[in-house]
């Protein structure tokens, strides 16, 4: 039987990871996930492609009381409730995003624990800050089978945040969510659509928990899963219909098949 083993969220983009046990599947996604972002000083979009230990802030934000807070690794803490900016238009992999800098003590330190000029941004919208898709599902196997492939032992397996997966999936024969395409899942009350691969980059070369280069990941990944497009590893998806999903739900596979005509449409 196919359950879900983890659900995650990264308040803000690029910093480090949120296990929850349960969550709330919106159309667009976790509502609180990856509401906050950074920018550099040309405002594009700033993560950890270019610094890498943003993974090592740890962050949690309370949307009832509105306080944001990020732990930095030298136990220096930001709590508050942010002090926002005028309205600004961003832009997040193609998409115009509105937001809003954090003023004051938020934006010096970001800055100086990035050694560039960066702001923290705030999107005036919940659910705007993802990549291609705002739901990412990988199987445990799939990472299992990778590090075998990297020569690792049973107790070597990679990290399964490295790969920040939205819905980690244990029960699955590796690779398995590949054959999903188009499928939708039954995830708790939710039902979630399997659109795409997941494309991977560097990150995923990164340590999870230091944001440190550590492995050739994506190198690996093409090893054995050659394509000249990218090293693809897990799937993406949107909510189709909204739902409360916690760890330990059963998933479910369904046989229908979005319509062809509608199948690589924006989302």
């Amino acid at each position: 039987m196919i359950t879900v083993a983890e659900i995650n969220i990264a308040p803000v983009k690029s910093m480090a990871l949120v296990p929850l046990e349960s969550a709330s599947l919106e159309l667009g996604g976790i509502t609180n996930d990856r509401r906050f972002y950074l920018v550099n000083g040309q405002g594009r979009l700033l993560s950890r492609r270019q610094v890498g230990r943003l993974a090592q802030l740890v962050t949690t934000w309370d949307p009832e009381s509105e306080r944001l807070r990020i732990e930095f690794p030298d136990g220096r803490v930001l709590e508050g409730q942010p002090e926002l900016d005028r309205p600004v238009w961003t832009i997040i992999w193609g998409r115009r995003v509105r937001a809003r800098a954090l003023q004051g003590d938020w934006m010096q330190a970001i800055s100086e624990f990035c050694g560039q000029p960066a702001a923290l941004m705030m999107s005036d919208l919940p659910c705007q800050v993802f990549d291609e898709f705002p739901v990412s599902v990988l199987s445990r196997a799939s990472v299992e089978r990778l590090s075998t492939e990297m020569g690792m032992s049973d107790d070597e397996c990679l990290a399964t945040d490295r790969f920040r997966p939205t819905l980690l999936l244990d029960g699955c024969e590796p690779h398995e969510e590949d054959g999903w395409m188009n499928r939708a899942l039954i995830v708790g009350d939710a039902v979630v659509r399997v659109l795409a691969p997941d494309p991977r980059c560097a990150i995923v070369d990164q340590d999870p928990v230091t944001g440190e280069t550590d492995a050739e990941v994506v190198r690996s990944i093409l090893g054995y899963r050659p394509n000249v497009l990218a090293g693809y590893f897990g799937v993406y998806g949107i909510v189709e219909s909204p739902g409360v999903v916690q760890v330990g739900d059963a998933v479910t596979v369904r046989t229908d098949e979005m319509p062809e005509r509608f199948v690589g449409l924006p989302v």
